[in-house]
């Protein structure tokens, strides 16, 4: 077994308990457990799992009963249909959020997974999942902002909550680099590199302290001031990054 699953030995026993049930041939862990970057209990578990054909109804219920009797909240599994991996616009069945829903295989999930993905069973990502260029890289990128940030900083009182300064301010910083560069990088080096983005020092660090599980209490006020200033920073780089 690939030494990065050891921060997380609910993958590999998730893999092996769907692999009969949902058809498998291969099966990946992407994002920061491949990086490195995987905090137990913070971190997202991002799964990807390969199927022969495309799940029936009764293979999906089963699924949703195992997942929900897992009740593990971070873990978010792909179910991909090798016939229609290829097809970057497909949707497939995904758990996430503790629901079950279709979204297709970003460019983004792709290029991690040939970056650093680790192979649970089966071949390779580089067997079975057709490369990202970097052209359609940076699109992926630009597509994640225009999803969903796009219209979040329409709404004020979002800002108020930690998770989507965090994950705000990293997702832009994580893109800022992809777009230029065409290089995916970790959460740790996107916190890191957020002053060079215009975010004060003292707000890096309270980010960086929560990534380490730390609980930062901050006052009513703060809060509302951070929105603003959170609010605004995002707007800016936004309208950088898509214009």
């Amino acid at each position: 077994m690939d030494e990065r699953l050891s921060v997380a030995p609910v993958v590999p026993r998730f893999a092996a308990a769907i692999r009969q049930m949902a058809g498998v041939t291969a099966f990946y862990a992407g994002g920061s457990i491949g990086s490195g970057d995987y905090r137990p209990g913070i971190s997202d578990l991002d799964l990807v799992a390969v199927i022969g054909a495309p799940l029936t109804r009764t293979r999906r219920d089963r699924l949703r009963s195992l997942h929900r009797t897992l009740g593990v909240a971070k873990l978010h599994c792909a179910y991909v249909s090798l016939p229609d991996i290829s097809d970057v616009g497909r949707k497939h069945v995904n758990w996430a959020h503790e629901r079950m829903f279709r979204r297709p295989l970003s460019g983004i999930s792709r290029a991690e997974l040939h970056q650093f993905g680790v192979t649970v069973y089966g071949p390779s990502p580089a067997e079975l999942v057709p490369p990202v260029g970097r052209d359609e890289l940076a699109g992926a990128a630009r597509a994640e902002l225009r999803g969903y940030w796009t219209g979040a900083v329409r709404r004020a009182r979002v800002w108020r909550t930690d998770l989507h300064v965090d994950l705000g301010l990293t997702t832009v910083s994580r893109a800022d680099v992809t777009i230029a560069t065409g290089r995916l990088i970790t959460k740790r080096e996107a916190i890191d590199r957020l002053p060079s983005l215009g975010v004060p020092e003292s707000l890096t660090a309270e980010i960086r302290r929560r990534r380490a599980g730390e609980r930062v209490e901050l006052t009513d006020p703060e809060v509302r001031a951070r929105a603003v200033l959170v609010r605004g920073l995002m707007r800016e780089q936004l309208t950088r990054l898509l214009g």
